[in-house]
Parts: structure tokens; C-alpha cells; sequence
């Protein structure tokens, strides 16, 4: 299956590249969830960066600066440049690269600025003005990104290196018969314009990271809310790995019960793929992130059902159906309400396969008299069993689903009333389960799950495919 703003969220390309490859903790778990970007996705975060970076760029201030000339037989003068604005910063060809120490190289080449001002001159009696243009050309920015985590484990990233090139600057004077004594010294304007330029390149870049970027990777999800009952922990669990050709991170990927939060009795599988240069980003989502939720949920109390005596308007469930296998409580309790409490008495483990998502869920179904006053009276335990299947697809950069169950076989596990044939029961469960039961799981399955992406990106063109114990989701980047 596939598919195809303001400043703070044109960083966020790059934010992702953060939790992709995320910080740099001491590993103590394998991961419940792999996440990879290629170059491609570097390539894609860095035009989007840029049209951040080159507009914080164009605010370039360039101060108005004075000085004095002695030219030989005219004497001394001054003059003065002001009312300077950058017309234009031009960025041609920025690049990102993956770098052997956990951090990224942003290098910028052959970019140009533009900037007009004004400028007036003195000397003795004589004044002179005008306006001027000035070119730099040859600008080169190489900086360095790292990353890591603060406490919280939420990702951060500082410039840790910055250095920047200027290989010309030249000005045309125009708007005066005297701007010839301007041009006499031009060197020497063009050189301290030169070095301011040069100050302040670097010092944008570093403040750019820290007020727009880093604010901006605090959106990333540490833990992510999944629902009123369960919560994601997408915390990292190793340190960024690199390679020539992928960023890879390693996060927790784990549902827990916000009621409690205790360990589980089951480990992350090993993860071996090799990702595609076709995407941007892929994710390896292992079947131990979907086994934490069913524990997640079991322990909260929400794998249990409740149906009672009206169920729709086709069926209702009391003592009257029970004549033909248990005529003594349909004599004992005459039309009275009939309640079924469906459980998982274990958490179902689910087995992602090359084929698909399966798992065989053992459940129960306690049977109760409804008393008029409301109170219960224990009838029947059943024991339920079954294969099912799940499909995982994506919307709006979450995980989604749909559950399917095959015909379930009965068990008679208690009685307080006599042994009966659960054949007689067979049919009617097989028709509750599949359009009572059912349906309220698969609603909660199409609400899906957080994927662990920032605010302002989407996943697009993606598709999913099956390996030993794990999900790949490969998927290329939109920013909203």
C-alpha cells in the first residue's frame, strides 16, 4: 500500500534527523523500535532547512561605519557608509553530511550577498554623496551539528563548530561627480566590510540553531500519548550509529499503562534489514511494540467486554435462550438478563511473520444472571479459542489497523449449574463475537497510534513489509 509556515517548522526536517539518529546515552535495552535516514532524507532536511537559514541570513546587520583618508596634495577627509541593507543572500548548493563522529556537517559554497547603502564624503568645504552597491562572492559556511540528549531524553542539538569564508568583496559608487575619492580607497572599504560580513555569518548560524532548531526538536516525542489508558516510550536506548549512507537511531519502542508502569516478560527481537536509497526515512517496528500494548491494555483492565441482555435490536441475550442445554436456570431465573464478561485471562502474543501479523488469542467468557436488583449470579465459564490476523497501514503519521478472527472453538471450563454440550452455545458466541466485539476493537484500531515524527512532518509514499519478528516501514517526507 502507498501514498502520496512558519520558520519554526521549516527546521523541522532536520528535527527528524534528531530522533532518527538520537542521543548519546548509555545502551541498557535492545530496541523495540529501529529508525533510519537515508540520504536522500538528508538531502531533503537540508533544502528545507535552508530557506529558514537563508532568511535568517538576509537579517544580516551590517553597522554603519566612518573613517578618514589622506590623499597626497589634497589633505585629509572623512566619509562615512550608512543605510546598509542586504538585498539578497543566494545559497546555490547546500549540503548535509553524515560525519564518523555522531554529528552532521552542514556546508554551504559559491553563495553571494548583495547590500546597497548610502555614503557621503568631506573634505574641507567640499561634500559629496550618493548610493552604493556591494557584491560579496565566494561565501563558504561549514558547520557542525551534534546531537544528544539532556536528562529528560529529550534530543539536543548544538552548532558545535562553525567557520565561514569570504572570497571577494567589490563596491560600485554612484550618485555623485566626486565619488572618485570614494573609489581611491576602496580596498580599504571593501576589506572592513569584509570582516563585518565575515563576523556575523557564523554568529546567525549558531543562534539560528539554538532559537529556531533546538526550541523546535523539543517537539520530538519522548513519550508519546497513545490514548486516555496507554503512552508510547520512545526514549533512546543507544547511541547514534552512522554510516556512509544512513543515520540510524535506536528508541525504546515501548506502551505502557499509565496506572503502572512495571517491566514486561518479554524482550526486543534482533532487528537485521537493509533499507532502501529509494526513501527518505525508514522504520523497523518490531512485533515486541505491539506485544507491550496488549500488555499495556491487559494490565489496565481494557481487554475486558462487558455484554449485556440488549445487544441490537435483533437479539437479546437472557435466560430464554438457555432453556434447550441449562432448563434449570431458565426455570430459576424466568426472562431475566443474561451478562457475558469476555476476557484474555493471558496477554495474546502476536508473531509478525514474512506472511503477515498473526497471533491465537485464548479468551474467556464468564456468563451471569442479572438479578432485578441489579446483582449477578455466576453461571458458566467458557474457554475460547481462535486465530486472528492484523493489517497495519498508516494515516496522519499514525499506525493504524484492522483485526480479523476466524470461527472460534468453545471449552466448558466451569458450571455452577450442570454440564452441557458448549455446541449449543457455538453458534451464538460465533455470531457475538465477530459483529459485537469485534467492531469496538477495530474502532480503536482505525484511531491508531503515534509514530514518533515532529510537529510539521508527514510521511508520504509509503509502504509496509513483513520480515521475522519485525515490520519495515519506508516512507519519503512532506513538511505540512
Amino acid at each position: 500500500m502507498a501514498w502520496g509556515p512558519d520558520n519554526v517548522r521549516k527546521w523541522s526536517t532536520l528535527a527528524l534527523l534528531a530522533i532518527m539518529g538520537t542521543a548519546l546515552t548509555v545502551a541498557t535495552d535492545s530496541p523495540g523500535f529501529v529508525a533510519l535516514i537515508s540520504q536522500k532524507g538528508l538531502d531533503f532536511a537540508c533544502q528545507q532547512g535552508m530557506v529558514v537559514l537563508q532568511e535568517e541570513l538576509q537579517t544580516i546587520s551590517v553597522p554603519d561605519f566612518s573613517g578618514v583618508f589622506k590623499i597626497k596634495h589634497l589633505g585629509k577627509g572623512s566619509y562615512e557608509f550608512y543605510s546598509m541593507v542586504v538585498n539578497g543572500f543566494h545559497i546555490p548548493n547546500p549540503e548535509m553530511k553524515l560525519q564518523p563522529t555522531d554529528s552532521l556537517q552542514l556546508s554551504i559554497k559559491e553563495a553571494s550577498i548583495k547590500i546597497s547603502g548610502k555614503w557621503k564624503t568631506k573634505k574641507n568645504f567640499f561634500k559629496a554623496s550618493g548610493n552604493f552597491d556591494l557584491s560579496v562572492e565566494g561565501v563558504s559556511i561549514f558547520a557542525d551539528l551534534t546531537m544528544g540528549s539532556d536528562p529528560t531524553g529529550h534530543i539536543t542539538i548544538t552548532c558545535s563548530n562553525c567557520d565561514s569564508h569570504i572570497d571577494s568583496v567589490s563596491i560600485k559608487i554612484s550618485g555623485s561627480m566626486l565619488g572618485w575619492l570614494i573609489r581611491l580607497f576602496h580596498r580599504k572599504i571593501e576589506t572592513s566590510l569584509k570582516n563585518i560580513i565575515y563576523k556575523k555569518i557564523c554568529k546567525i548560524v549558531r543562534n539560528s540553531v539554538s532559537s529556531k532548531l533546538q526550541p523546535y526538536v523539543k517537539t520530538l516525542p519522548v513519550i508519546s500519548r497513545a490514548d486516555d489508558v496507554t503512552s508510547i516510550d520512545y526514549s533512546p536506548v543507544a547511541p547514534i550509529i552512522t554510516t556512509n549512507q544512513f543515520l540510524k537511531g535506536e528508541l525504546k519502542g515501548q506502551f505502557f499503562w499509565r496506572g503502572h508502569r512495571g517491566p514486561y516478560p518479554i524482550e526486543p527481537p534482533e532487528m537485521k534489514f537493509v533499507p532502501s536509497n529509494d526513501y527518505m526515512v525508514c522504520m523497523g517496528i518490531s512485533d515486541y511494540f505491539f506485544n507491550t500494548a496488549v500488555f499495556a491494555y491487559q494490565e489496565s483492565g481494557t481487554l475486558r467486554i462487558t455484554l449485556g441482555s440488549r445487544l441490537d435490536t435483533r437479539f437479546h441475550l437472557n435466560t430464554d435462550f438457555l432453556k434447550g442445554f441449562l432448563p434449570k436456570v431458565a426455570k430459576m431465573f424466568p426472562s431475566m438478563g443474561v451478562q457475558l464478561l469476555i476476557s484474555a485471562p493471558s496477554p495474546p502474543h502476536l508473531s509478525i511473520q514474512p506472511s503477515g501479523l498473526s497471533f491465537n488469542p485464548k479468551l474467556e467468557t464468564q456468563a451471569f444472571v442479572v438479578l432485578p436488583n441489579s446483582s449477578l449470579i455466576p453461571l458458566f465459564l467458557l474457554g475460547m479459542k481462535t486465530n486472528a490476523s492484523l493489517e497495519v497501514d498508516a494515516e496522519d503519521n499514525r499506525l493504524i489497523g484492522e483485526m480479523k478472527l476466524g470461527r472460534l472453538l468453545l471449552e466448558l471450563k466451569q458450571s455452577n449449574f450442570g454440564s452441557f454440550k458448549v455446541k449449543f452455545l457455538e453458534d451464538i458466541i460465533n455470531y457475538l463475537i465477530p459483529t459485537v466485539v469485534l467492531p469496538k476493537i477495530n474502532e480503536r484500531l482505525r484511531r491508531g497510534f503515534p509514530l514518533p515524527l515532529p510537529a510539521g512532518i508527514q510521511i508520504i509514499n509509503f509502504v509496509f513489509n513483513s520480515y521475522q519478528n519485525f515490520l519495515l516501514l519506508e516512507a519519503d517526507l512532506h513538511r505540512t
